[in-house]
């Protein structure tokens, strides 16, 4: 059953990621975008370095170059720049321009979930679900996947989500779902006084 799950998901994650990257390289930046871009992110703006490193990652406008996207990646997740921090703990847990450690992925991963990032929380969910980086553990696992279906912005990623969500409980007890689902509760309606 784990191994179905882990599947699914990966080829889940497959599609968000090709359909994302065919939307995003069709917008190539032009030279004066880069040069705007490279001065704002030298100046220390967080959005601006994420968006270099994003440039860096993919090769969009400048040559592919994984540690330099790590580089400016890193510098806005050290800011606490939410998308930034997703990022960095995507570039440990994929290998690329920094040395590939899922607990340091799982810890990027957490900051940006806490802070109501979905594609965070459902990757914090993933390492959950097979214990990579963190113990494994089906109930937190669960309970991210669930925040990161109700925080997603479209129906697609939200349909994503329901189904890891789906696939883990298949080896989850009853009760272990009712506090996965209690769990999401309570932190949503944390998160709502907070605002």
């Amino acid at each position: 059953m784990m191994k179905g799950f882990k599947f699914l998901f990966l080829a889940n994650l497959s599609v968000v990621f090709v359909c994302s990257m065919v939307i995003y390289a069709s917008q190539e930046p032009t030279p004066t975008e880069v040069a705007e871009i490279l001065a704002l992110a030298e100046q220390g703006d967080a959005e601006a370095q994420n968006e270099l490193g994003s440039w860096y990652y993919a090769g969009r406008g400048l040559p592919q170059d994984d540690t330099e996207a790590a580089r400016w990646i890193g510098l806005a997740a050290d800011q606490g720049h939410v998308p930034a921090q997703y990022n960095f703990g995507l570039l440990y847990f994929r290998n690329r321009g920094v040395d590939g450690n899922d607990a340091e992925a799982a810890k990027w991963y957490r900051r940006a979930a806490e802070q109501g990032y979905a594609p965070a929380q459902g990757a914090l969910g993933y390492m959950f679900a097979y214990g990579a980086g963190v113990e494994e553990n089906a109930v937190m696992a669960y309970m991210w996947l669930e925040l990161a279906r109700n925080g997603a912005t479209d129906e697609f990623t939200r349909r994503l989500y329901a189904q890891q969500r789906y696939e883990l409980a298949q080896r989850m007890a009853p009760a272990e779902i009712a506090e996965a689902t209690r769990l999401a509760q309570e932190w949503e309606a944390a998160r709502s006084r907070q605002r």
